[in-house]
């Protein structure tokens, strides 16, 4: 899935890559090429920054949430479900508990919770994904 920071990461190495380039033109076609590249990489650097800096910040907002904050954020936000319940194991909380609630994403009729749901228990339960997609299959022999 192509995201809002994989744009940016794109944009940065864009960027870089033509701020280079002219800049290294000025001292001959073997500097702009030079310059390219390291503009290149640079940008890319600068361009994953936002993402970091979220991922970052996401994580020390996780950790400084208690065990019951957290259980709330997870029926709230079940677009972070996988972070939570990686959470809330790193405290001690036993997997088995969160087995129904993914389960629950699989069979939701919400597209987005479903997909939510198959990256959660690709993580957690891949169990669960040879369940659904037989039963699904199974639904689907039944009504042809």
């Amino acid at each position: 899935m192509f995201t809002f920071f994989d744009l940016l990461k794109l944009l940065g190495a864009a960027a870089g890559a033509v701020i280079g380039g002219s800049y290294g033109s000025s001292f001959g076609w073997p500097a702009a090429i030079v310059g390219t590249l390291v503009g290149l990489i640079v940008g890319m650097l600068l361009g994953n920054l936002p993402w970091t800096a979220s991922r970052a910040w996401m994580h020390y907002e996780l950790r400084r949430s208690s065990v019951a904050e957290l259980k709330e954020r997870l029926q709230r936000e079940y677009f972070i479900s996988h972070l939570v319940i990686g959470e809330l194991l790193s405290r001690g909380e036993p997997l088995e508990q969160f087995r129904d609630y993914v389960a629950e994403l699989l069979r939701s009729h919400n597209a987005l919770k479903r997909h939510c749901g198959e990256g959660t228990a690709r993580m957690w339960f891949p169990d669960l994904l040879a369940s659904s997609s037989s039963s699904s299959s199974v639904a689907k022999a039944d009504g042809q």
